[in-house]
């Protein structure tokens, strides 16, 4: 018979394992993005570490470079409309398959899932050989079509978190009521799966904004992640630091809308 004296022991060296390897796990999460800002503000010639100094130039370099400035700029808008795209499709599919039961519908689910556990570089690759039977060619179409391939899973995934404890009840007693379906949709369906919603497409937005295996077969090699890619292999500088700064702060604004939009969708379920 073990003694409470013991088990306090054994749980306070657990604890002290688990923190020890959380904080390990954390470092090696964090130290490459530390590194990428000191570099970005490093006043040396290069990339060296630790820097002789701290400056901005790389940042002013970074902003006054034309490559980076188009690539921010086309990222942006395929980042919005591969967002938008998977807001429609992803809360249409996820609807679909929470409120209505036909045959073929745990395929269905499976089918649009599926991405999400596939490489990257097969689905660009499969999409880029089925360019020409629609007419397409890559570039910023192209790109926005393959990026919405993943971002639908994404928001589908979390609308139907947010419809687990839906009450079809309440489509009924709207129905009763006189309201089509959708008024029905956008003054109860929407509010309540909101949450779901905002965080599936503000996924879809970071992983679009930030892709690099599906825009190097899909788009002209003019994206942000490319231009950086393509800056690294010509030239060896901090302004690419620079540009993953702004990346950085980009994923780290979107944190509290997501963090929002998961507690809401927790306490729907609960």
């Amino acid at each position: 018979m073990s003694r409470p004296g013991i088990e306090a022991i054994d749980s306070a060296g657990m604890y002290r394992g688990l923190l020890v390897y959380v904080l390990i796990v954390g470092a090696f999460l964090m130290l490459p993005l530390v590194l990428a800002v000191m570099l970005a503000f490093s006043s040396g010639g290069g990339l060296e570490f630790p820097p002789p100094g701290l400056s901005f130039k790389w940042i002013v370099k970074a902003a006054a470079t034309r490559e980076f400035r188009e690539g921010l700029l086309i990222s942006a808008v395929v980042a919005v409309a591969t967002g938008l795209i998977s807001a429609i499709a992803g809360t249409s599919a996820a609807i679909a398959i929470n409120h209505f039961r036909f045959r073929g519908r745990a395929a269905l689910q499976a089918l649009l899932m599926a991405p999400l556990s596939l490489p990257g570089i097969v689905i660009g690759l499969a999409i880029l050989f089925t360019l020409p039977a629609f007419g397409l060619v890559p570039g910023i179409v192209a790109t926005i079509g393959g990026h919405s391939v993943i971002g639908v899973p994404y928001v589908a995934y979390m609308v139907l978190a947010s419809l687990s404890n839906y009450d079809m009840s309440l489509d009924r007693a709207s129905a009763s009521l006189g309201a089509g379906q959708w008024q029905t949709f956008r003054r109860i369906t929407l509010p309540i799966i909101s949450p779901g919603v905002t965080a599936g497409t503000v996924c879809a937005m970071l992983l679009s904004f930030d892709n690099v295996a599906l825009s190097l077969f899909l788009s002209n090699g003019n994206t942000l992640p490319l231009r950086m890619m393509q800056s690294m292999q010509f030239y060896t500088d901090p302004s690419v630091a620079a540009v993953s700064v702004l990346l950085v702060a980009l994923s780290l604004a979107a944190v509290p809308f997501l963090k929002r939009s998961f507690r809401e969708t927790h306490m729907e379920r609960a």
